[in-house]
């Protein structure tokens, strides 16, 4: 029966965003490109789908109700916001729109990520 369970499972494990926590914020952003979606469970209906397939970066969630100083820290009023960081230091944000959608495209935050791959080259 646990076979059985993990077998269906499996796809929502490969799925999954990875979260981050205000512990590990510093650490996992500090080196690379690292696409942060700060996030609550209880707008878990807009969350953002895509990060996950976004090239040249590591993204991950950020719940902000257990992340409330580095929330206050960017100062993040909305959600879904999506923050790109460059070896630490916020790059571009994207915030939410009223409705709490986020209103950028896959397409638009992946164009932000591959100009900072690209200036690293330059």
């Amino acid at each position: 029966m646990n076979k059985l369970l993990l077998v269906f499972m499996l796809p929502a494990l490969i799925n999954a965003q990875e979260f981050i926590s205000k512990d590990t914020f510093n650490s996992r952003t500090a080196k690379g490109i690292t696409v942060v979606e700060f996030w609550a469970e209880w707008n878990q209906g807009n969350q953002v789908e895509f990060l996950k397939s976004l090239k040249d970066c590591e993204p991950y969630r950020l719940c902000i109700v257990k992340g409330a100083s580095i929330q206050k820290k960017y100062k993040v009023t909305s959600i879904p916001t999506v923050i790109i960081f460059d070896n630490g230091v916020e790059q571009s944000r994207f915030d939410p729109n009223i409705m709490m959608q986020l209103q950028a495209t896959k397409k638009q935050v992946q164009t932000v990520i591959d100009n900072i791959t690209l200036s690293k080259f330059q």
